[in-house]
């Protein structure tokens, strides 16, 4: 409830980044054969520097699975209006998450989306002063992770991280078990870094979104993926799972983007 109405019931210290004025964003798409032809985008953004109070927003879509939405460029653009509504400058850090696209669909999704997006801060004209990182987040890998003393294999701890060996060697990616598995074998997550003018160390952004999933305010503890992809997929569902094929899914009050930020839809 305390995050509903928009407080902050815990934060994590020391967020790498957070030395310039940074907009950690997620994004998800929810598909259902209920919905026939329509889709819903949904989008949240941090709007502080603990990166634990959310802006979102959420579009109902009418192409048939659609998942390089053209609806991106101007969610973008509102939630750099909201940064600056609470901040009083726009933000000079973009990093963009990104959830639900597989690997096969980079080309075709992720970077039409980095584009809209380096649209929609041009068009605020902070193309210049405002750097991005976009990173694809897949859960569904079927690479495993052991820890332990060979012969007796054991689950890695939380917060084990392979950015190296069984990567792409040309990719700039990471492997991060974020949740201690308490039955059976731990998966972790991919993170695919598609662009990236930051520039940071990759221990930077390895160790920020470890630590970001600890800020989801439905679980005491960690989950899998990042607290803001996790948002924005709970907000797309919110939306999605309320529409059937002759009823069209709910639009959401415009209010909720004008007034202080708030998770209403946890």
């Amino acid at each position: 409830m305390n995050a509903k109405l928009g407080g902050i019931p815990w934060t994590v210290d020391n967020l790498p980044f957070m030395d310039k004025p940074t907009m950690i964003c997620g994004l998800d798409v929810f598909h259902a054969t209920s919905l026939g032809k329509k889709s819903v985008l949904a989008l949240a953004a941090s709007m502080n520097n603990s990166a634990t109070t959310f802006w979102s927003t959420s579009v109902v879509q009418d192409d048939v699975g659609q998942e390089a939405s053209n609806n991106l460029c101007k969610g973008m653009s509102n939630a750099c209006e909201a940064f600056k509504r609470s901040n009083g400058a726009y933000p000079a850090q973009i990093i963009f998450y990104r959830d639900g696209v597989g690997e096969g669909q980079v080309e075709g999704v992720c970077r039409p989306e980095v584009n809209q997006i380096k649209q929609a801060l041009a068009g605020l004209s902070i193309a210049d002063s405002c750097k991005l990182m976009y990173v694809n987040t897949s859960k569904r890998v079927n690479v495993r992770m052991f820890g332990g003393d060979p012969g007796r294999f054991q689950n890695p701890l939380p917060g084990s991280v392979i950015d190296s060996d069984i990567t792409d060697k040309d990719t700039y990616e990471f492997y991060l078990v974020s949740v201690a598995a308490r039955q059976g074998m731990s998966t972790p997550s991919r993170y695919t870094i598609i662009y990236d003018d930051i520039k940071a160390s990759p221990d930077m952004i390895e160790s920020l979104t470890y630590k970001l999933c600890f800020t989801y305010y439905n679980v005491s503890g960690a989950i899998k993926e990042p607290s803001v992809i996790r948002y924005a997929h709970r907000l797309a569902a919110l939306v999605g799972e309320r529409g059937t094929r002759g009823h069209e899914p709910p639009i959401v009050h415009q209010g909720f983007e004008q007034k202080d930020p708030s998770l209403y839809f946890i």
